[in-house]
């Protein structure tokens, strides 16, 4: 696939360039990036068709301006969210305006929301928690791995609000996330905090996302989780949960229990894997958008990360 944007190729003259998707431009071989056009476009004729035929539709279909190819819609909001560039960055390098960058980007993330969740060995898309209980309860090593993660953000102006984002850990204001993954190194889930906030602790995040918590409650896999999930047997079978030893106060864990932790955290890499791969796109690294905006954009990065 090539796109023509202009760029400056010396004094008063300007070129036309060839950009074809790449892993370092759009976080896509071209052969992966054909793959993903050919799933989402099918979701995207069906929202097209579904504007057109809305009842209280004014212009006739197929009249105004003709749409832009999806191809290249999906090339710059892909390479926005892998270079985490702005959107008037991105507008510039592709020689558009910055609302196409924000509406193509928006639109991609909502395609890819109603897409799903596709993990290697996957049978189908993980759209729903009652996908995401299926297929943990078919895991052959019957466990999933959780753990929260967070992303940088821009100081809220207001003060009560800095003190609602800021994260006393990292020293930094940030917004939070749960992520889920099995064996496979590749996020199964990601959910937001329901509350915005980036103070709050990692099992309180979860238990406020109810109706995940009832899906870990509910499988038959065995969740592992590391010391920020310590409470989490009150809210689930003890027998489902693994947690690390803690030290007891003025006291120190035996070699048993060391070596246990030890052996839990080894269990428990692909989680940090899958978060990994988030963070691969830069997109995730540092939130530009609102906070209210994180659980729609972080999940449309985690679905490219089980993909890709």
């Amino acid at each position: 696939m090539a796109v023509g944007v202009a760029s400056n190729g010396g004094v008063g003259a300007w070129a036309v360039v060839r950009i074809v998707p790449s892993r370092a431009l759009c976080g896509t071989t071209p052969a992966q990036f054909a793959d993903l056009a050919g799933r989402l476009a099918p979701l995207a004729d069906a929202a097209k068709r579904r504007r057109e035929d809305r009842k209280d539709r004014k212009r006739a279909p197929g009249a105004g301006r003709k749409a832009t190819p999806f191809e290249r819609r999906l090339l710059v909001a892909l390479t926005h969210l892998r270079q985490g560039s702005s959107t008037r960055a991105t507008a510039a390098m592709f020689g558009i305006h910055e609302r196409s960058v924000r509406n193509w980007r928006d639109d991609l993330e909502a395609l890819l929301g109603q897409h799903g969740f596709c993990p290697p060995g996957a049978p189908r898309p993980i759209r729903t928690l009652e996908d995401l209980q299926t297929h943990l309860d078919t895991v052959p090593t019957e466990c999933c791995m959780v753990d929260g993660t967070h992303v940088p953000t821009k100081m809220p102006v207001e003060f009560e609000g800095q003190r609602q984002m800021f994260n006393g850990k990292d020293r930094d204001h940030v917004v939070k996330a749960t992520v889920v993954t099995d064996s496979g190194r590749r996020p199964l889930w990601f959910e937001a905090n329901p509350n915005h906030e980036g103070r709050t602790h990692d099992v309180t995040m979860l238990r406020a996302q109810s109706a995940l918590l009832a899906v870990l409650a509910a499988t038959t896999a065995t969740v592992l989780a590391d010391k920020g999930y310590v409470g989490l047997k009150y809210d689930i079978d003890p027998e489902g949960v693994l947690t690390p030893w803690v030290k007891p106060r003025g006291g120190e864990l035996s070699v048993e229990d060391r070596d246990a932790n030890h052996m839990l955290s080894s269990l428990r890499m692909p989680v940090e894997h899958a978060i990994g791969r988030i963070k691969w796109w830069r997109a995730m690294r540092y939130w530009r958008r609102p906070a209210d905006r994180f659980d729609t954009g972080g999940k449309a990065v985690a679905v490219l990360a089980s993909m890709l």
